[in-house]
Order: C-alpha cells, then structure tokens, then sequence
C-alpha cells in the first residue's frame, strides 16, 4: 500500500542520503499538516530547541505545537504547546510543562520526574495544586516518548515497552511494528516506513473503538511521517511536510561540550 504525503520535504532518502551520528540533532524542525478526513483543518510541529540544564542533566529541550487553522479554527479552536526536557544521555524526561486551549477549556500543568526521590511530581499552573505519582523506572512524556522510540533499533514484528505519564497516570505502552510499506514523498518517491501501533492507544481513540497507527521512515533518523487514526467519529491525519535540518555547526559543537561535561 503506498501513501501519499504531499508538500516539499527536505528529507534524504535511498542509497545517497546522508545520515547523522544521531536519528535527531539540535535544529532539527519537523512540520505538519492536520486533516480531518480530507479537509485541512490545523498545523503541528515538533522542534528540537537547544541543550538546557534540567536537575544538574544536559537535556533536550522539546517542543511540540499545534493549532487548528481555518475551517477547523471556526469548528473547535484549540492551540497547544507541550515542551519536554529529554535527559541526553539517558533518553527519559526529567520535566514537561503543557500549555492547551481548546474552546473555552484551558490546560495548563508541568510534571517534575525526580528519579532520586522515586516521585513525579504533577502540577497544575493554574491553581497550584500539586500531586505526586511514584515512579518505579526512567519513565518518558508524550514529546518525548517520540524522540526516545526514534533512538531504538527498530525491527518488524519486535516489540518496544515503556512507561509513559499520560495525563495523571502512567501507563505501561507497548510499540511494535507490523508492517513495511512504502511512503510516497513528495518530491522523492517511494519511502521505506516501518507502521507502529501503540498499545494502549490515545484515550479518545479508544472511546470511540478506533485505532491509530505511526510510519517512521525504516532509515537511520526514524523520522515520524505520519498519524492516523480510524475511529466511529471519523478518521484524522497528522501528515509530515517539512523537515527543517540543525541550523548550524555551533549548536552541534555545543551537545558535545554538554555531553562531555556529563559523561
């Protein structure tokens, strides 16, 4: 089965593509289009911002945003940015904050792993209540989760199984690839994709009985293509058309210099 991502990607593909020491580096820029059904209804995007001292740790700092835009802005408004800090050397988050609007509803929380006292500490920015979960191992955040996944060796039919802080709660998620297929990229052609479908899947898609599924390019970088998910409301869409590459060698040469501090 082929499927078609449209827009201009500048992603290097086949025999001549040229592949980093690491599935993602600091600049990296991925964009995206949101489609419900076939109308265009919102734009996302997944960053990686910098290097940033969290807790005495080098991390990444990760940010995601979304928004609706046009028709869907006049159906159900909603603009939300998540950003994450990813432990470089150990690849599991120490902090994420999440700011989200949807309508007239407003999120507004940041979660503190504290691997030392075996907590997570959960806030609500809002009204600063505040509660603590246990964590029992290296546990990951919905930003972070992707860019931990793009770092493992993935391989069909194998599966990858992580703790993940979802709203209040930590789940137990279970990724395994089921599938190679061919992405079609425009303007490259045909792109090698593994498909992944997590277990358990978004709350949302599990109330209305459907699935979802990723491709991420079966290549070194791993990087996400595309979303889908099927349920009875209807099918959504988060489709890659843009891939921004590191900005320049300085912010490459500054990861080094964090990473050797913190060997």
């Amino acid at each position: 089965m082929a499927l078609c991502v449209a827009g201009v990607v500048t992603l290097c593909v086949g025999t001549a593509a040229v592949v980093t020491a690491e599935p993602f580096v600091v600049g990296e820029k991925l964009q995206y289009r949101i489609f419900w059904g076939p109308l265009p209804i919102g734009e996302a995007s997944l960053q990686v911002r910098g290097v940033e001292n969290v807790q005495g740790h080098p991390c990444y700092h990760l940010i995601a945003q979304a928004q609706t835009t046009g028709l869907g802005r006049m159906l159900f408004p909603v603009n939300s940015v998540s950003e994450s800090w990813l432990d470089v050397e150990g690849l599991f988050s120490r902090q994420y904050r999440e700011e989200r609007r949807e309508g007239r509803r407003h999120r507004h929380t940041e979660i503190v792993f504290d691997y030392t006292a075996g907590v997570a500490t959960i806030r609500n920015l809002r009204n600063g209540k505040s509660r603590q979960t246990p964590l029992a191992q290296p546990t990951q955040d919905i930003i972070s989760s992707l860019y931990y996944v793009r770092a493992q060796s993935l391989d069909l039919n194998k599966e990858l199984t992580f703790d993940l802080v979802a709203g209040d709660e930590i789940w137990k998620v279970t990724l395994r690839p089921d599938a190679r297929q061919k992405v079609e990229v425009r303007p490259f052609g045909r792109v090698p994709a593994l498909r992944v479908e997590p277990h358990p899947t978004l709350t949302i898609v599990a109330a209305n009985k459907g699935r979802m599924w990723f491709w991420i390019s079966d290549d070194a970088r791993r990087v996400p293509l595309m979303v889908c998910s099927q349920m009875q409301i209807g099918s959504a869409q988060l489709v890659l058309y843009r891939l921004e590459p590191p900005a320049d060698r300085e912010e490459r040469a500054a990861l080094q210099v964090a990473r050797a501090a913190h060997p």
